[in-house]
């Protein structure tokens, strides 16, 4: 029940995020169109973002996951084109799968910082997906295969999704084992724990939830387009705030619902900026206020209460000796 009541709680911040754009932009928030388009802007982020959270646990810094989703997309649009529907969805998760195994290799193998290699393997991906993509840079769908881009499909594909990252963040060996390695990843390694293979295991799972982004990206916008000069990394940005934001929000509720909430939340904001008329360098200024203030205030929350507690100690022990 407490948690329940947690989750309640954090649902609160994107709730005075909206009354603030609400009183600004009365005309363009005051409809439930708004709220809808927005929940649907939020779920491919927010699948994306799970893609990247159980390396991100692990201590990981995949920068890959944007030149990743889009060699997934590209060939699940060439599959689609030759083998149809099923083609589409088969080969966007056996390349998203297999890119991101091949990133988990080479993390193994290498043994250098994660940030270094998934920045080089975003580049070498970019000129893949490039070539994949043909002289035209991008792939195409007929319309009959986009039918998971329609807002129903997107939902329940979503909700799956969102069942899924729960139940293996919470409920496998694998996530204790994640949890190990990235609090303390020698004290883990002391432990017994063979955490090269908890890495690894991070970049698969995370391939699953890759080629799912993929696959609604495709179906969303009917094409995926190549990107290069590291363009492909600007995906990762929005999904990375909402995890930062998410671990920050853990206390109160679980990830899986925090993911989701802290990208709702930063969907507002963007929309409300643009709705607003302010330009794009001013949109990137208020969401590192924004990121900036939250997570100190919610730090401070957790401090102050740590001292309160300990307050609360000193006096009971204070009274016990008196």
């Amino acid at each position: 029940m407490r948690r329940i009541l947690n989750n309640i709680k954090i649902l609160i911040l994107p709730i005075i995020i909206y009354c603030v754009f609400l009183c600004i932009c009365f005309e363009r928030f005051s409809n439930w169109n708004c709220i809808y388009t927005i929940l649907l802007q939020s779920i491919i982020p927010t699948i994306t973002a799970y893609a990247i959270a159980y390396g991100n646990i692990c201590g990981i810094f995949d920068f890959t996951i944007g030149s990743s989703l889009i060699i997934s997309g590209v060939v699940g649009g060439m599959c689609a084109a030759n083998y149809g529907f099923a083609g589409m969805i088969v080969g966007s998760f056996i390349s998203g799968i297999l890119i991101s195994s091949i990133t988990g290799v080479f993390n193994r193998v290498l043994r250098i910082p994660s940030l270094v290699l998934t920045m080089g393997l975003t580049m070498i991906y970019e000129i893949i997906g490039k070539q994949l993509a043909g002289q035209f840079g991008f792939v195409q769908i007929e319309n009959r295969y986009t039918v998971l881009g329609e807002p129903q499909n997107i939902i329940i594909i979503f909700v799956v999704s969102m069942i899924l990252f729960y139940f293996i963040f919470n409920h496998t060996i694998f996530s204790f084992h994640m949890r190990a390695v990235g609090s303390n990843e020698f004290v883990a390694k002391n432990a017994g724990i063979k955490t090269e293979l908890v890495k690894f295991k991070s970049f698969v799972y995370g391939g699953i939830f890759l080629s799912i982004a993929a696959i609604l990206t495709l179906s969303q916008s009917g094409s995926v387009g190549a990107q290069t000069g590291l363009g492909s990394v600007t995906i990762v940005f929005k999904p990375l705030i909402s995890i930062l934001l998410a671990i920050v929000f853990q206390r109160a509720c679980n990830l899986t619902f925090g993911i989701f909430i802290s990208q709702f939340s930063l969907n507002i904001i963007f929309i409300g900026l643009i709705a607003v008329g302010m330009p794009d360098t001013f949109q990137n200024v208020v969401l590192g206020l924004f990121l900036l203030i939250v997570m100190i205030f919610f730090r401070n929350t957790e401090e102050l209460r740590s001292s309160n507690s300990n307050i609360k100690i000193f006096y009971e022990k204070l009274i016990k000796g008196a």
